[in-house]
């Protein structure tokens, strides 16, 4: 049975791995979960314009180009709207601490602190039900999930919010609720 808390499914897509090194957001993707139900009305998706160049590896993998995201909304605008995803919600990750870090580093950049969140991470949860960490992909497969992961922020996120729908169906509250955490500029 769900609670009445709203999960927000969140993913991102980068430049590369490593925020330290230059890396940045160029793409964000909130997919609201309320009851079981993927929330359409309220879904948020954006490219994001951070200010560095995109290179041609990860355009290869994101099929998003510098001219993409030269109109984009910026860092600012993007984390003021996390913020308000994030206040009285519940996020959902798969791989909470890379996206959490590079939503910090764009917070710090813009001259924010870093985020105060709860959060799941399905990464933990597929390895306790699992005994190890499972990608996305492997989840969706195995869950016959129909929509397929792309490397863009819309389709993972939604990827996502159909992974911890079926987590949830299937563990309950009280056991998906062992799995929250809090994220303020790091895990607690």
């Amino acid at each position: 049975m769900w609670d009445e808390n709203v999960y927000c499914c969140v993913d991102i897509e980068t430049t590369g791995i490593d925020p330290s090194m230059g890396d940045r957001i160029i793409e964000i993707a909130i997919i609201p979960i309320y009851k079981g139900k993927i929330v359409k009305e309220w879904i948020y998706t954006s490219l994001v314009n951070p200010k560095v160049n995109i290179q041609a590896y990860a355009q290869s993998v994101h099929k998003i180009s510098n001219s993409d995201i030269e109109n984009a909304p910026e860092l600012d605008e993007i984390i003021s709207v996390v913020r308000k995803y994030s206040k009285d919600t519940i996020m959902v990750f798969h791989n909470a601490k890379f996206d959490l870090t590079f939503l910090d580093y764009a917070a710090k950049e813009v001259g924010q602190l870093p985020l105060d969140v709860y959060y799941i991470d399905t990464l933990d949860i597929s390895k306790a039900v699992y005994g190890r960490r499972r990608k996305l992909e492997s989840l969706a497969q195995e869950m016959k999930i129909s929509h397929k992961v792309t490397h863009r922020a819309y389709d993972d996120a939604f990827v996502t919010a159909n992974v911890f729908i079926r987590f949830f169906d299937m563990l309950g509250w009280e056991v998906i609720h062992e799995f929250l955490k809090r994220w303020m500029g790091r895990e607690y």
